[in-house]
This record gives C-alpha cells, sequence and structure tokens, in this order.
C-alpha cells in the first residue's frame, strides 16, 4: 500500500492539470482577469438633447432620478449595471449621430427621452431595445408598436398621444383670460407637427387666431418673442426636450412681454411661468426606470406593453398671475395640485 506522501505528487499533479484545462477553457470563451466579474454587468445608453452639466440642470436632474429608481430595483451602478450617455449637443437634428454611436458601443437597452431621440434611436437600430418616453406622438401610429398591449418590435415605453391635450390647454387658457381670440404658440419641428396640428385644429373650431413662433434651437427664444403681433392675449409652449430645458428662460421672456402662457412643464411655473398642465416627469421617470429594468432582468421589449401617463399635474404661479392682472376663477385653484403664491 502506497503512503499519502508519496501520493500526493500525483495528486498535485492531477490538480494541476485540471487548473490548466479550466484556464484553456475560460480563454478559449473569452473570458479573461480584466472581464471576470464584470460578464453580468449590463449597459443602459440614454440618449439626452444635452450634455449632464450644470449649464443643463433639468437634464442632469432626469438622469440622475432615473439612476435612483433603477438602483431601487437593484440596478446598481458600478455594481451590475453602467450609464453610456450620448447626447445631441443641444440640436435636435443630431440626434441621430447621439444614437448610432450608443449602437456601436453594444449597450443592452436605450433609454430615448423626447420624441426626437426615439425617431433616432428607432433608424439607428430594430434590435437593441428602446425604452421610450414620448409625449407626442401615438406609437402605432408611428410605426412603433403593432399594438399598446403586445408592441412586437424593440420599442416600448411611455407615450401621450398629444391632440387629446390641445383642448385641455385651450379650455385653461381661456379661464385665464376670457373672450380669448389670439395666442401666440411657441413651436419646435425637433419632435413633429402633431401638436401644432392638435393646436390649429382646436384653434379653427373655437375661431381663436394663432401666431406661430418656430424656435429650433435656445438662441431662436429671444427672436421669437420680439416678433410678437398683434398682442396675443395668451401663449402656448408646445413641449420638446429644448423647451423642457429652457423652462425658466421662456417663463422670464414670458413675463417680460406679459403673456400669460402655458407650458407642460412644472418647471416652467416653478420659474415664474403662469400656468403648467401636463404628465407628472418624477412618474414618468419611474415607469420608464420600471421598464428598463424589466429588460434588463430578461424581458423583451416585444412583449412589455406600452404605458400612457396616468398621473398629470395642474400648477398655478398665482403671483404672476396677479402681476399680470389675472384672476383665476376658483374652480382652477381648486383643481390644482400646486399654487405657487
Amino acid at each position: 500500500m502506497k503512503s499519502p506522501a508519496r501520493m500526493r505528487p500525483h495528486i498535485q499533479l492531477r490538480a494541476g492539470a485540471v487548473l490548466l484545462l479550466a484556464v484553456f477553457l475560460l480563454t478559449a470563451l473569452g473570458w479573461t482577469g480584466d472581464a471576470w466579474g464584470q460578464a453580468d454587468v449590463q449597459r443602459v445608453g440614454i440618449l439626452t438633447f444635452s450634455a449632464l452639466d450644470d449649464n443643463n440642470a433639468w437634464w442632469k436632474n432626469w438622469a440622475e432620478q432615473t439612476r435612483r429608481r433603477l438602483a431601487d430595483r437593484g440596478w446598481i451602478e458600478g455594481k451590475n449595471v453602467s450609464f453610456v450617455y450620448q447626447h445631441a449637443h443641444g440640436d435636435s437634428t443630431r440626434f441621430g449621430e447621439a444614437a448610432e454611436a450608443l449602437v456601436g458601443l453594444k449597450v443592452d437597452v436605450i433609454l430615448a427621452p423626447g420624441a426626437p431621440a426615439v425617431r433616432a434611436a428607432f433608424a439607428a437600430t430594430r434590435t437593441i431595445p428602446i425604452v421610450a418616453i414620448d409625449y407626442t406622438n401615438d406609437p402605432v401610429a408611428a410605426g412603433y408598436a403593432e399594438s399598446y398591449s403586445r408592441p412586437g418590435g424593440n420599442v416600448t415605453g411611455v407615450f401621450l398621444d398629444a391632440p387629446e391635450f390641445a383642448g385641455k390647454w385651450f379650455d385653461l387658457l381661456k379661464a385665464m383670460v376670457p373672450g380669448l381670440l389670439r395666442v401666440a404658440v411657441l413651436w419646435d419641428p425637433g419632435p413633429g407637427a402633431t401638436h401644432l396640428r392638435a393646436v390649429g385644429s382646436v384653434a379653427r373650431s373655437q375661431n381663436i387666431e394663432l401666431q406661430v413662433l418656430e424656435v429650433r434651437k435656445p438662441e431662436d427664444l429671444d427672436t421669437a418673442f420680439a416678433t410678437l403681433r398683434g398682442r396675443p392675449q395668451a401663449g402656448i409652449i408646445l413641449p420638446s426636450p429644448m423647451m423642457y430645458q429652457q423652462s425658466a428662460r421662456l417663463a422670464r421672456l414670458a413675463l417680460k412681454q406679459r403673456l400669460p402662457a402655458t407650458s407642460m412643464a412644472r418647471a416652467f411655473t416653478n420659474a415664474g411661468g403662469t400656468l403648467a398642465y401636463g404628465p407628472d416627469v418624477p412618474s414618468t421617470i419611474e415607469r420608464g426606470a420600471a421598464l428598463v429594468a424589466k429588460i434588463l432582468g430578461g424581458a423583451q421589449a416585444a412583449e412589455l406593453p406600452v404605458e400612457r401617463p396616468t398621473t398629470f399635474q395642474l400648477v398655478v404661479n398665482l403671483k404672476t398671475a396677479k402681476t399680470l392682472g389675472i384672476t383665476f376663477p376658483q374652480s382652477i385653484l381648486l383643481r390644482a395640485d400646486e399654487v405657487i403664491r
């Protein structure tokens, strides 16, 4: 009978051979020392209008809230998920190159807030899942989905069909300005003309004259307000990523022109705008993050139902209204989710 001491070299030899074989197999399969421990880290591509810096606090906050919502669901940056950011340099026409960059980086899912970002992402890939946040389009009519209940492609998300909102904006403006006849409309063509057509249709049905001011970039805003003619009685700021980002500037310009106006963005009234009515942004961020988390967990975008905003907010800046000589009816103040005094 061999002693244990004499058997040990043979055991060590076999163990060494097994170890070498394991290393060989892992190398052949593409596992390297750097990849070990990172194989489960998934990449979320985020497509924004502008860079996430202090000059674009709106987008910086949006991205931070998204990271937090994903962390609440167990997807923690640096542990099992990483974030890749591309932006359009503040120009909607450059979303295409930003989307192509994310596709080239082979991210696992793209989060696209805003109609221009969704359109660019969809044009860039039909295979990488896209979670859209689109307050402009019907996803079926736009060709992103076969149906709300089962999209069938690589796009799901939170969508708001624009036409239903136009009538509500005019109802609020008429409550602010009885006898409303003239309205200025600020329109960024980036998201398309869906909102503009909807507002135009309602205005015609109510014999309201519109002055459409086209703004493609922030530098256009001052010029647009300077060209107001015929003393419009109120204004509508149609939604776009650029308009959201410029909410504070829009509020200042409207107040300077003594123009009571409404926007979808709560940030508009927080900065001194008269009225805001639209989807609750934190709620939309929450729903978008939830869909991203499901896809990271293995769900297919094709099978995740498209969602619609369920929480809307009406915010009234009573201080600005008084400055402009506007008296809100009690019915509006009672409906408001927040009244800034």
